[in-house]
C-alpha cells in the first residue's frame, strides 16, 4: 500500500515519527510520497526520504505560505535531487495568500520544465486553477489532485491532462455521500488513496486506535478497505491496482541523486 499524500514532517510526529512509520510498515504500508508545505519544511522532507527510501519527497510551497516563496532554493534542490516531486501546490481561495497564484504559476512551470511530477491543492479554485491548465504551454508529466472533493464535471475536464485523483478518509463521514459517488466512477487507472496525516482524520471506525487524535499513516489500511468496499472491488486486486497507479504517477522520476 502506498500513502499518497502525507506529511510525515509536520511537527505533531515529532515525538513519535519513527515508531509511527514502522507501525504503518509492519502493517503492509510500503511507501508514502510525503509533500511539504514551505521553504523550511522541504528540508525535513528530504532528509525524510534520505532516512527512509520508503519516502519519496516532494517539495513546494502550498497556498498558505506563498509569501516564503523560494524559487531560487526551489530550483537549486530540483538540481540537486533528481528523485523528488514538487508539491504540495495549489490555489485556496479561503485561505491562501495574496501572491498565491503566482507562485503556484511558477511552480507548475518549474514541474513542467524540470518533468517532475507534482501535486496539486484545490479549494474552491478549480475554474482557475483550468484556465492556467489550458493556457499552459507545457504540463508535468503527472498531477495528483489530493483530498480531491470536485465533481465528475471536473473529473472529464482533468482527464484532459495526466490527471491522477487521490481520496482520504474524509471521504468516509456519513455525509460525503456526493464523494462517495464520485469514488465510484474515477477511472480505476488515475485513482489513488492518501491519508493527508496529520490532518483528514478519519471517522473513528476508520483509524487503528480511536483514542489517537492526530491521522496516523497506519490508518491507511483501514481508508483503502473502506474505499475498496466502495468500488465493490476485493482488497487484494485493489492494492495492487493503487500500487501500480503510484508508480505510474512517480514513474518520471530517477532514483538517483
Amino acid at each position: 500500500m502506498i500513502d499518497a499524500h502525507i506529511h510525515l514532517q509536520d511537527k505533531r510526529f515529532d515525538a513519535d515519527r519513527d515508531r509511527l512509520i514502522e507501525q504503518a510498515v509492519k502493517n503492509g504500508v510500503s511507501g508514502f510520497l510525503c509533500a511539504s508545505t514551505c521553504p523550511e519544511d522541504s528540508l525535513k522532507v528530504l532528509e525524510l526520504s534520505q532516512h527512509y527510501p520508503c519516502v519519496t519527497a516532494f517539495i513546494g510551497t502550498h497556498p498558505w505560505s506563498a509569501d516564503q516563496y523560494d524559487r531560487e532554493e526551489l530550483i537549486s534542490k530540483l538540481n540537486q535531487f533528481k528523485h523528488i516531486g514538487i508539491g504540495e501546490i495549489g490555489l485556496d481561495s479561503l485561505h491562501g495568500k495574496d501572491n498565491q497564484e503566482t507562485v503556484f504559476i511558477d511552480q507548475f512551470n518549474l514541474a513542467a520544465e524540470f518533468k517532475r511530477p507534482c501535486v496539486i491543492h484545490c479549494l474552491k479554485s478549480f475554474d482557475r486553477i483550468a484556465s492556467i491548465l489550458k493556457q499552459a504551454q507545457k504540463t508535468p508529466p503527472a498531477l495528483l489532485f489530493h483530498g480531491f472533493n470536485g465533481t465528475k464535471q471536473q473529473v472529464d475536464f482533468l482527464m484532459r491532462f495526466p490527471s491522477y485523483f487521490s481520496f482520504s478518509g474524509s471521504a468516509l463521514f456519513e455525509n460525503k455521500t456526493k464523494l462517495r459517488e464520485l469514488i465510484k466512477i474515477i477511472p480505476a487507472d488515475r485513482l489513488l488513496v492518501e491519508t493527508d496525516a496529520p490532518d483528514m482524520r478519519p471517522p473513528d471506525r476508520f483509524c487503528l486506535n480511536p483514542s489517537e487524535k492526530r491521522n496516523i499513516p497506519v490508518n491507511l489500511t483501514l481508508i483503502i478497505q473502506a474505499i475498496a468496499a466502495i468500488r465493490k472491488t476485493d482488497i487484494s486486486s485493489f492494492i495492487a491496482l493503487l500500487n501500480q497507479n503510484a508508480h505510474t504517477f512517480l514513474s518520471g522520476l530517477k532514483n538517483d541523486q
